[in-house]
């Protein structure tokens, strides 16, 4: 039998979902039977056990990279004067204005785009290359004239850059593909 986390909630279907770290995890109705949500396991065991490979295939390809705090300070400087041109040309071919731009951290938020303009980035879609940057460039530009992702949203992104659905899916690959690890050089050893 495949173990799993179990969550009852106030649902009405049960749902299987396996985590990025190999777990798993049921949402199943508060009456649900134990063996009734065993069965439903059992059911969906072929495609647990695929998406469980397809998630060691990906760590086994994972690239790390590791840089100590004043290689990240020095990739941050570095990213936001780069920002800071390409943003401006975007704007202007775009015909729009931005506040000021930011340059984080982030490990999972690439991009955003706050209501008054300000643009942030996290440093790390540098190791991306120039055609993904300009991606998320356009992608946040984009929220200065629509603040959410719908269709008329993805048409701004689509004129200012027709080939945006291949860069976004180019993107997807590399967070897939890329871990990063900031070490503190400082530490005790």
């Amino acid at each position: 039998m495949i173990e799993y986390n179990l969550v009852k909630t106030k649902r009405k279907t049960l749902a299987l979902y396996v985590r990025h770290d190999g777990s798993i995890e049921v949402r199943a109705p508060l009456k649900a039977s134990k063996s009734y949500i065993d069965s439903f396991v059992e059911k969906k065991s072929d495609w647990i056990h695929s998406t469980l490979d397809r998630i060691n295939r990906r760590k086994e390809e994972k690239k790390t990279i590791r840089l100590s705090k004043e290689e990240e300070l020095r990739y941050r400087k570095q990213f936001s004067v780069y920002l800071e041109q390409r943003c401006a040309e975007y704007a202007r071919a775009m015909g729009l204005h931005f506040g000021t731009i930011r340059v984080t951290g982030a490990r999972t938020v690439l991009g955003s785009c706050n209501s008054v303009g300000d643009l942030s980035f996290t440093y790390r879609i540098l190791f991306a290359g120039e055609e993904l940057v300009d991606y998320v460039i356009v992608h946040e530009l984009s929220h200065r004239m629509e603040m959410n992702h719908s269709p008329r949203f993805w048409s701004i992104v689509e004129a200012a850059m027709p080939d945006y659905k291949e860069r976004r899916k180019k993107l997807k690959e590399f967070q897939h593909k890329i871990e990063f690890i900031t070490e503190d050089t400082n530490e005790a050893k």
